[in-house]
């Protein structure tokens, strides 16, 4: 019916078997693309599935990525300008995340050859219902059939070189920094701000690569395209009365989440969960926008 509304997330690929994971999937794609283990070194906090990646992409901590420059500390004793400014360098080898999800795209796209459709997935989508996936891949449309004008891929899609990722505009708060206040290897250590370290490094070839760092790091975001979903409900004209959320963690994209639920304030809100961690996310979005008529169905694993 045409008054469903479906919300597509990452377990919905996972589920048909397509190699989809952050962890190992997205992970050696990616390290292909280091000079050093960047991924690794990001963050402070533990991050393994797309949620926490993204999520994670607002808090970089330099304490650790700072390691990508040992050993290329500028040589003053050197001729050639190489030798003080391969620090600055270091910055372009590293954190090369659009190429990596590019290909990581792409890999999952040939991986839909072969894939049947899962019967029980079946029984839930309707294809005459509308789609907001935020996959990359096209298994609605290959694999269900689903006609391209009723889906809407709000993160970009294979082959139209507009894939999205990053943590949510806004939201970019990186690890204070902590260095031995003695100078001597043994503390007392002291934290501060990243940007009043990197303003404070002297040496102009460091605090450059710093600059650059911190610059590559805080465009590790992603807009929400609010209009980009208006206009596909309105030039669809979907007088939505069912809300039908599978595969998605729950545990990002709110604002998404927030204007369809004030869009169609009256419907019925259905969300398929896998694993406790899902459901409890499921239910502190559902209390967080305050949705009025929301039933949580677990999957099981």
């Amino acid at each position: 019916m045409k008054n469903k509304l479906f919300i597509i997330g990452n377990g919905f690929d996972l589920a048909h078997g397509l190699p989809t994971g952050f962890d190992p999937d997205f992970k050696n794609i990616a390290r292909k693309y280091e000079h050093n283990n960047f991924w690794d070194l990001y963050q402070s906090r533990k991050g393994d599935i797309w949620s926490d990646f993204e999520n994670l992409l607002g808090y970089p901590d330099f304490n650790t990525l700072e390691e990508i420059f040992y050993g290329y500390e500028p040589d003053y004793y050197s001729d050639r300008e190489s030798d003080r400014d391969s620090i600055i360098h270091q910055v372009n080898l590293n954190g090369n995340l659009q190429d990596a999800i590019d290909e990581f795209a792409c890999e999952a796209e040939d991986s839909l050859c072969g894939i049947q459709a899962n019967h029980l997935i079946g029984q839930i989508l309707d294809s005459a219902g509308y789609y907001i996936t935020f996959n990359y891949t096209h298994t609605l449309e290959e694999i269900y059939n689903i006609p391209w004008e009723q889906i809407l891929h709000i993160h970009g899609e294979v082959g139209k070189n507009n894939l999205v990722l990053g943590y949510p505009k806004g939201n970019f708060t990186p690890e204070k920094y902590s260095y031995d206040s003695r100078g001597k290897g043994s503390g007392p250590y002291v934290e501060i701000d990243l940007e009043d370290h990197i303003n404070g490094i002297e040496d102009t070839y460091v605090r450059t690569a710093y600059e650059e760092l911190f610059d590559k790091c805080k465009s590790f975001y992603k807009e929400s395209r609010i209009d980009l979903l208006e206009d596909f409900l309105d030039k669809n004209q979907c007088k939505i009365e069912e809300i039908i959320v599978y595969g998605h963690s729950c545990a990002i994209d709110f604002d998404y989440f927030s204007y369809l639920n004030t869009r169609y304030s009256n419907a019925y809100w259905k969300f398929y969960v896998k694993g406790a961690k899902q459901e409890s996310d499921a239910q502190d979005l559902i209390q967080g926008y305050s949705i009025k008529n929301a039933h949580i169905l677990s999957l099981s694993s």
